[in-house]
């Protein structure tokens, strides 16, 4: 093929990467968890919106954006978890000099937790961050991480984030896997490993996208916890998710999860 043919080909591919990425700046979700255990159930909700002050723009499937967010961001949500009233405000703000500033406030039954944090995108691909945690008639805790974006061929990516608290009691490191397949389809790989006071755990996850519209996933844990679940964007705005979750040493304990997610 001459150059000459080569080249719009290649317009063209880039032309079509462009229009298949969806862009948002709300994000609301609706959920109902329902717990049974041993005979005994109880059913659990919950609301939660975010809106971004810019566009975010997917990687391919609608629900994977990118890895270190640097969009200027509120939230709000409210549970109702076994009879208790959760509800809580948060918001980022990533300054043009790369400061980052965040502040979070949540209640429950009476109970609040204050944040603050302070942080830095030293580049597009590296964030440090520390925050300060008081909870009610608590002494402040304090907390640092640093999340790294290794960018790979398109839009995958490999991913890490690493937390310490300020006595070196909590560490944990977590990564994340995005790839793209052949044929419209996409996979996400993550692990978690955490280690509290000597008490170390593990969980893993994986998603597998047959389109950017529908997936399936599942999860696993060190305490044998286990969660199999589905998403379907029926349009570019509404999406339906199942899950079941239970532990292989506990047959008795499953909990069935329902929800619909907006985003616009």
């Amino acid at each position: 093929m001459t150059l000459k043919y080569v080249l719009p080909a290649i317009a063209l591919a880039a032309s079509a990467t462009t229009v298949s990425a969806e862009e948002y700046q709300l994000f609301t979700g609706l959920n109902a968890n329902h717990t049974r255990v041993s005979g005994d159930n109880e059913t659990n909700w919950g609301l939660n919106g975010t809106y971004f002050f810019d566009k975010k723009i997917t990687l391919g499937p609608l629900d994977q954006f990118e890895y270190i967010n640097k969009v200027t961001n509120v939230s709000a949500s409210f549970n109702r978890a076994f009879d208790t009233n959760v509800w809580g405000v948060g918001g980022e703000y990533f300054a043009e000099n790369g400061m980052v500033v965040s502040a979070a406030h949540s209640r429950a039954s009476g109970d609040y937790v204050n944040q603050i944090g302070l942080g830095y995108l030293v580049s597009d691909n590296f964030i440090v961050r520390a925050r300060a945690v008081k909870p009610e008639d608590v002494s402040t805790t304090y907390w640092f991480s640093a999340s790294y974006n290794h960018q790979l061929q398109g839009n995958d990516y490999v991913g890490f984030t690493a937390e310490v608290d300020d006595e070196f009691d909590y560490f944990s490191l977590s990564s994340k896997y995005f790839a793209s397949l052949n044929e419209g389809r996409y996979i996400t790989v993550g692990v978690a490993l955490t280690d509290n006071d000597g008490s170390s755990s593990w969980a893993a996850n994986a998603g597998y996208y047959f389109s950017k519209m529908t997936s399936v996933g599942l999860s696993y844990d060190k305490a044998d916890n286990y969660s199999l679940g589905a998403k379907h964007f029926f349009n570019t705005n509404w999406a339906l998710s199942i899950s079941f979750n239970s532990n292989t040493d506990n047959s008795a304990l499953k909990v069935y999860s329902l929800g619909v997610t907006g985003q616009f």
